[in-house]
């Protein structure tokens, strides 16, 4: 399975949202048979859908962490 990612999804969280994507995603799309991924974001939603047909696989809702600054 390969997975492609939007390029608005930081790199440094990649590899963890790869491998969701490879416990949850069980083989090829039901509707068209691509075994090729594509993550996109919006807003704060991962949707996890084929990269050929679009069909969504499932939805995934990032925690965005408050970090305070210091000056």
């Amino acid at each position: 399975m390969k997975i492609f990612f939007d390029p608005d999804i930081p790199a440094e969280i990649q590899d963890e949202i790869k491998k969701i994507v490879e416990e949850q995603v069980q083989g090829p799309c039901p509707s068209c048979g691509c075994d090729e991924i594509y993550v996109s974001l919006m807003g704060n939603t991962l949707d996890v859908k084929c990269y050929d047909c679009g069909e969504s696989f499932f939805e995934l809702e990032l925690e965005v962490e408050d970090q305070e600054q210091t000056a």
